[in-house]
């Protein structure tokens, strides 16, 4: 709806945006069995004979967290077509085959996300933030992951305890997305914890200056409001990893997601007519060449 909005009110070509995004703070047991049930994902048994270096990974992840050991662990790798994603997972279960955690893997080996499926203890939570930082601190050290900045936390008023977060940053700017969140329960213990982390292109050589950037938005929005009753405010604008997409391109819509490119991130403001549907235009400018290399719309 949004993108059929610009469509209309700009005149230009849109493609369909889409976004996944997984919160294991509230998931369950239920909620993976259920997505792996999807058209377009492929699930295949691994074993620790066979894939010994995930199922050793996993047991460091689960200790490192804290989660339940289960009276067996099973494995499987899965293909999801959709995300065009491969991951390994393996999940400790009881006497009875239910689950008791679960933690996942990308083809590097690298933590995608861990969740413990029991419930919390139901203590009133006895210490603040600070201890819920030095928790998460605490069990992603002791995975191995690593994390830097300052953690923003927030209360979970719906599940109880915190959730804390750290945003990517590289070579000192942000990763548009990227983050690592751990959500600890009210009793210290870590209930969940989820990466996401996109493999970065090169940095160009030379890069465009704000000006130059601020420029590539002004004749691109020209352009899409050519004899309108319309105008557009430019915002500030600052330099982030970014991953291109279809946003403005409908031909890029079939193709694989690529790795995050340096750019200038303009946020626009319509005015006019172009501003009865359209709140907000967020324009990626590549650093390098000045190409626009995707965005965001928001109705």
């Amino acid at each position: 709806m949004v993108l059929g909005a610009v469509a209309l009110s700009l005149g230009i070509s849109t493609g369909q945006l889409t976004a996944a995004t997984a919160n294991t703070s509230t998931a369950t047991a239920q909620d993976y069995s259920a997505a792996l049930q999807q058209p377009g994902v492929v699930s295949t048994a691994i074993y620790a004979d066979n894939k010994p270096d995930v199922f050793a990974r996993a047991s460091a992840a689960r200790d490192a967290f804290g989660f339940p050991v289960g009276a067996k662990r099973s494995g499987r790798h899965v293909h999801d077509g959709f995300q065009k994603a491969d991951y390994d997972e393996v999940s400790e279960v009881d006497a009875s085959n239910n689950p008791l955690s679960m933690t996942q893997f990308d083809d590097g080996g690298n933590l995608l996300s861990a969740v413990r499926f029991d419930t919390a203890s139901g203590q009133e939570a006895s210490a603040g933030s600070d201890a819920a930082v030095k928790s998460a601190q605490r069990g992603l050290t002791a995975s191995g992951m690593h994390v830097s900045g300052q953690a923003r936390t927030q209360a979970n008023n719906v599940t109880g305890g915190w959730d804390v977060q750290w945003d990517r940053v590289e070579a000192g700017i942000a990763v548009r997305g990227d983050e690592t969140h751990v959500h600890v329960w009210q009793d210290g213990r870590i209930q969940s914890v989820a990466r996401v982390q996109h493999d970065l292109a090169p940095a160009p050589g030379q890069r465009l200056g704000e000006a130059q950037a601020h420029q590539v938005v002004d004749g691109q929005m020209t352009s899409w409001l050519a004899g309108k009753a319309s105008g557009y405010s430019i915002g500030a604008m600052d330099m982030e990893w970014v991953g291109p997409n279809a946003a403005f391109n409908s031909s890029k819509l079939s193709q694989a997601p690529e790795p995050y490119r340096l750019a200038w991130v303009a946020n626009v403001k319509p005015l006019g007519a172009a501003a009865d549907g359209i709140t907000l235009i967020t324009l990626f400018v590549d650093a390098g060449d000045g190409t626009i290399i995707g965005g965001d719309v928001v109705e």
